[in-house]
C-alpha cells in the first residue's frame, strides 16, 4: 500500500473526522473470465482498517482495470 496523501474529513466507514489517507494498492480482478491485476486508488480508514471508493475512484480503477486487461491480451 502506497501512500498518495492524506485529507482531513468526515470519513463514511468510522463516521468521525480525522485524516483520511488516500491509497494506491495493486488490485486483482476477474474481467471476462480473465485474472488481472492493476494499480487502483482508494481511500483508507486507520481506524477500521477497510478501503472506501467514492464516485471518481470507482470510474478510474474501473478503467485501471480495463486497461491491464487489453495489455494481458495482447
Amino acid at each position: 500500500m502506497k501512500k498518495i496523501k492524506s485529507v482531513r474529513k468526515l470519513c463514511f466507514l468510522c463516521m468521525e473526522e480525522h485524516d483520511v489517507d488516500i491509497v494506491e494498492i495493486m488490485d486483482n480482478e476477474i474481467y471476462k473470465n480473465k485474472e488481472v491485476t492493476f494499480p487502483a486508488i482508494y481511500e483508507y480508514c486507520f481506524n477500521t482498517n477497510e478501503f472506501l471508493e467514492n464516485e471518481e475512484m470507482i470510474k478510474n480503477n474501473s478503467m485501471s482495470m480495463k486497461d491491464a486487461y487489453l495489455k494481458s491480451i495482447k
